[in-house]
């Protein structure tokens, strides 16, 4: 995630640690978010029961507690502000706190600050908005570690736990569909606020999610 200035010594502004995944956003962030640097369209929600690579210890973990990130771009998890042609960073004079403390030769610095006082939509989403009930009901049907449960029961041949799936599936999509049809919402907001839609989860694990108009159905693949 560190990309600083030429003369730097260590650093080969090769760009890899922007690429393996943008930052998580700390209590030391909020000015960044509050003064617009950062805005929320730009950030993506991991949930609790969510499966994420771990940057320090380069494996996959499953998240106790939600935390904010940085989105990525084209398809992979490539840090959204960085110039893939250049290696440069857009926001590297008011980047987020653990971009300061990567340093790839010397991971220490964030290892110490990575799971610490970070933030969640409660510390940026005023209390009593209108969409934090619907927030939290969403997080209550389509909690990631349920869909995980009915993914792999689906695939052992539960019709029960497919149909479940199904039934999840169809109300994240509809809670996207009309959120922004309603509140004339930035769809790029809906990462924020409901965090990554159930079949790009289901996508993790190796389930591709195909939908011809109310209907959906799943491949399992692997």
């Amino acid at each position: 995630m560190q990309i600083p200035d030429t003369n730097e010594p260590g650093c080969k502004r090769c760009g890899q640690c922007c690429r393996n995944g943008g930052p998580a956003l700390h209590t030391q962030d909020l000015p960044l978010i509050q003064d617009g640097t950062i805005p929320l369209a730009d950030i993506v929600t991991l949930r609790a029961g969510e499966r994420v690579f771990d940057q320090p210890a380069q494996d996959i973990r499953q998240l106790d507690r939600e935390m904010l990130k940085i989105k990525g771009r084209d398809g992979s998890w490539t840090c959204r502000y960085l110039s893939p042609e250049s290696n440069t960073c857009g926001v590297y004079a008011t980047r987020p706190a653990e971009c300061e403390a990567l340093f790839c030769r010397d991971v220490e610095p964030l290892k110490a600050m990575y799971d610490k006082d970070r933030l969640t939509r409660a510390d940026l989403i005023p209390e009593g908005h209108p969409l934090v009930e619907l927030m939290a009901e969403h997080d209550r049907r389509c909690a990631p570690a349920r869909l995980e449960e009915l993914a792999k029961a689906a695939r052992e041949g539960d019709r029960e736990a497919g149909e479940a799936l199904r039934e999840m599936v169809a109300y994240d999509r509809e809670v996207r569909r009309l959120v922004p049809g309603k509140t004339g919402m930035d769809p790029e907001m809906l990462d924020f606020l409901f965090g990554r839609p159930a079949r790009v989860l289901l996508g993790g694990m190796h389930v591709r999610v195909y939908e011809t108009g109310d209907a959906i159905r799943f491949n399992f693949q692997g």
